[in-house]
C-alpha cells in the first residue's frame, strides 16, 4: 500500500465516533489517546509529546512539529486551564475544533490525541456535576481524559474513578492520578489501603 492508501485507511478506521461525526470530511487524523498509548507500547521504547494547548499558537507550533519529526502528539488541556471556569482562550469544548482546522490548514498526517487533563475530582460532592460534564467534553471532540481525584484519600480516588468510568466512551483514552496532592498532613495515612 503506498503512503496515501495507509492514511486514507487510518482516516477511515482511525478516527472515534465522536470525531467522525463532528468532522465528517475532515482529513485530520484525531484519535483516542487509547490508540496511540497502545501503538507505542506495540512498538516498544517509543513515547509521545504531550504539549499544552492554551492557544492557538502552542497548538500550530505543536502540530508542525509532530509533522515534522513524524511523531504522533497529544494536545491536552487542564480543567484549571480549560473547563467551565477557565482562564485560556483554548478549553475543552473548542480544543478539537481548533485542532481538526490546524491539521486541515497544515497538512498534519501524523496522529493526534485531544486530551482533558487533570479533570479535577476535589471530593465526593464534585460527582454529581462530573457526571453531566465529562459526557459534554467527548460530545465536543475529547478522544481521552486524566480523571484527577487525586485530592482524596487513595480508597476514595478509586471509588470516585469507577463511578466515573461508566461516562467514559469504551474507546477512549482513560487516565487517572494515584497519590496525594495538597492535602492536609492530618489526611495521610500512616497504613495504605491495598487495592
Amino acid at each position: 500500500m503506498s503512503y496515501i492508501a495507509d492514511f486514507e485507511k487510518a482516516l477511515e478506521i482511525g478516527r472515534p465516533p465522536n470525531i467522525k461525526s463532528l468532522f465528517p470530511n475532515s482529513k485530520a487524523l484525531l484519535v483516542s489517546g487509547k490508540v496511540i498509548d497502545r501503538a507505542l507500547l506495540a512498538k516498544g521504547k517509543a513515547m509521545t509529546m504531550a504539549a499544552n494547548g492554551r492557544n492557538h499558537l502552542v497548538i500550530r507550533g505543536a502540530l508542525m512539529a509532530a509533522q515534522r519529526a513524524q511523531a504522533a502528539l497529544i494536545i491536552e488541556i487542564a480543567r484549571s486551564e480549560g473547563g467551565a471556569s477557565s482562564y485560556c482562550p483554548t478549553n475543552y469544548w473548542n480544543m478539537a475544533r481548533q485542532v481538526d482546522a490546524l491539521c486541515n490548514e497544515l497538512g498534519i498526517t501524523v496522529p493526534v490525541a485531544i486530551h482533558a487533563d487533570h479533570y479535577g475530582i476535589k471530593s465526593a460532592a464534585d460527582l454529581p456535576f462530573a457526571r453531566t460534564e465529562i459526557p459534554s467534553l467527548f460530545d465536543a471532540g475529547i478522544t481521552s481524559i486524566a480523571v484527577d481525584a487525586s485530592h482524596m484519600l487513595d480508597d476514595d480516588n478509586l471509588l470516585a474513578c469507577i463511578d466515573l468510568n461508566s461516562f467514559i466512551p469504551s474507546w477512549a483514552g482513560y487516565e487517572t492520578e494515584v497519590g496525594e496532592i495538597k492535602v492536609p498532613k492530618d489526611c495521610l495515612r500512616q497504613t495504605r489501603p491495598s487495592f
